[in-house]
């Protein structure tokens, strides 16, 4: 299927995407490590609990890094090889852009197949299970008299899609305990069926219950008025929303994992009002960013053989302009997207398609 010409063409690559990942990844934890180091310090969290947690974080670096590092690499290889005037020689054997360039796509549609299928497992669970983390390793080595991290007041969270409010005076997201409970059951026009208020509701992971402890539920008439109350110790209810996704809509938008914009914005009424625009652009976004291994691909090959062997930076100045102005144009969407000018799906994936027709026009024009 490969000749020695695409041997050598992924040798040269794979050694650049190989150096490069490993110097981009270093940066991250450099960088992360220099943003959470005071906080780690201050709560005297251990060594090998700071190494657990650069561990468990580094499956989430890897959607921003790997195209990157294609990119990088691309320039790299590509660019040394034209520089070499290797390029020109395999094009004088009969060599056109496509064969020059299949090997290594090859190779960057595996990352992203891999990066597409990660997203759902092993990444939301590193974003999930190093944020826990952290917070565990605040919560645990506080300081006396600090603040519980662990406890939130006041958690709210609006299932529109069932047409359900949660609403607890406080939430303990290690016993997945909740103080002052209301639970509001409403129609589809807004109008109040069902509130059902508690001293105390836990969540048992194995059956998937709530229990309810010492409350009222209480019964609303078409009109909204209370038609009948019903007091319980003790009310165990299955398939309400599950902590996760409580906690998860409390969290910066920009720190939840794939699972948990998936769930929020379904939860959201499938895309209708403003938390949900947001939820679902970002949930789109993720799902395209995984293919943007193949547009780095598509982008640097043109520019690094197609620019002058004299200053091959000139080619590659050009074409991290090029992926810089990708970003641009996704803000750009994301925040039209959150308006609703545009559909969550369309702000999610127009940016890549944009620049991707742009890379086909590039190749095009280089046969």
């Amino acid at each position: 299927m490969f000749d020695t010409i695409d041997r050598h063409l992924a040798r040269e690559w794979l050694k650049s995407f190989g150096l490069t990942t490993g110097a981009i990844l270093g940066l991250f934890h450099v960088q992360n490590l220099y943003d959470n180091l005071g906080d780690f310090l201050e709560h005297r969290a251990g060594a090998a609990e700071i190494f657990r947690y650069h561990l468990l974080v580094t499956p989430s670096l890897l959607s921003p890094v790997l195209p990157l590092s294609v990119l990088v690499a691309t320039l790299l290889s590509y660019g040394a090889l034209h520089k070499n005037q290797e390029i020109t020689a395999m094009r004088s054997m009969g060599k056109g852009i496509w064969s020059l360039l299949r090997v290594n796509l090859f190779f960057a549609s595996l990352l992203s197949v891999a990066l597409f299928v990660l997203n759902n497992g092993g990444i939301s669970y590193s974003t999930e299970s190093s944020r826990a983390l952290y917070d565990e390793l605040i919560s645990k080595h506080g300081s006396k008299g600090s603040e519980d991290t662990s406890t939130l007041s006041h958690l709210t969270f609006e299932n529109a899609l069932e047409h359900r409010l949660w609403v607890m005076n406080a939430f303990n997201s290690t016993e997945s305990k909740g103080r002052g409970v209301y639970l509001y059951q409403r129609d589809a026009e807004g109008q109040p069926i069902e509130r059902l208020t508690a001293r105390s509701a836990s969540f048992d992971s194995q059956s998937q219950s709530w229990k309810f402890q010492l409350g009222r539920q209480v019964f609303f008439d078409p009109e909204g008025l209370p038609l009948r109350f019903v007091d319980f110790e003790e009310k165990i209810i299955t398939g309400l929303d599950t902590p996760r996704v409580l906690l998860a809509s409390q969290k910066k938008v920009d720190d939840l994992s794939l699972r948990e914009l998936r769930d929020l914005a379904s939860k959201s009424n499938l895309g209708h009002g403003s938390e949900s625009r947001r939820y679902g652009v970002l949930y789109h976004q993720s799902i395209a960013q995984p293919w943007n291994c193949v547009l780095a691909l598509l982008i640097g090959v043109p520019f690094a053989v197609g620019g002058t062997r004299v200053n091959p930076m000139v080619g590659a100045t050009k074409a991290i302009g090029i992926f810089v102005a990708f970003f641009l144009i996704s803000g750009l969407c994301r925040f039209l997207g959150e308006e609703g000018s545009l559909a969550p799906f369309v702000a999610g994936w127009l940016p890549l398609v944009l620049l991707g027709a742009y890379a086909m026009f590039l190749i095009i024009r280089l046969s």
